[in-house]
């Protein structure tokens, strides 16, 4: 992993915490319909990196940088993996204890 896509990462918890956090429950409810793809599940967080790294530049960065050559599609994507990984933690340890568990029987 790259410094850059390491940095990415880090920025993208602090001001977009609740984007992050609502791609995350979109994902959720892809788990538990049975519709959650692997592969396909980075792109969920392409446009989040994309105005993460935006915010980056202007905020950090010099007048002539360009936020597509400092991070690089290499480096976003590494991006997403990480978040990819961080989603998958997520859901296996909180998302499954905010769910309510099951009642048993019919009570009414």
């Amino acid at each position: 992993m790259s410094v850059e896509g390491t940095e990415l990462v880090l920025f993208v918890d602090e001001p977009s915490y609740r984007q992050k956090m609502s791609i995350f429950r979109a994902l959720a409810r892809r788990m538990d319909r049975g519709t959650y793809k692997g592969a396909l599940a980075p792109k969920a967080f392409a446009a989040l990196l994309n105005l993460a790294a935006k915010k980056h530049i202007q905020q950090h960065g010099s007048p002539d940088d360009r936020w597509s050559q400092v991070f690089s599609p290499i480096d976003r994507r590494a991006a997403a993996l990480i978040l990819v990984d961080h989603f998958e933690d997520w859901y296996a340890t909180d998302y499954q204890s905010l769910k309510r568990p099951p009642t048993a029987g019919g009570t009414t």
